[in-house]
């Protein structure tokens, strides 16, 4: 008897939804790290990267500023005047 692995599947989160939802923390919070939003170190790596990516498009559009002191500092994230 063949023993066949399980299939696992994972919710993926899609940027459309990650841009929403960050750039409605964002409006309530006014001001917060990026580790804090996306969940980095307890949230998979797909989650991570769309938050990111989520974060690039929400500068590129000037809703947020990003802010990082050095590297590998976490990116504070604050809601444009």
């Amino acid at each position: 008897m063949e023993v066949v692995p399980k299939a696992v599947v994972q919710k993926v989160v899609s940027l459309e939804e990650m841009i929403t939802r960050l750039s409605e923390r964002i409006s309530r919070a006014a001001k917060m790290s990026f580790k804090d939003f996306s969940g980095a170190g307890r949230e998979n790596k797909v989650t991570v990267i769309v938050s990111f990516l989520a974060m690039l498009e929400l500068v590129k559009q000037g809703i947020i500023q990003v802010r990082q002191d050095a590297d590998f500092q976490d990116i504070e994230l604050f809601a444009t005047e």
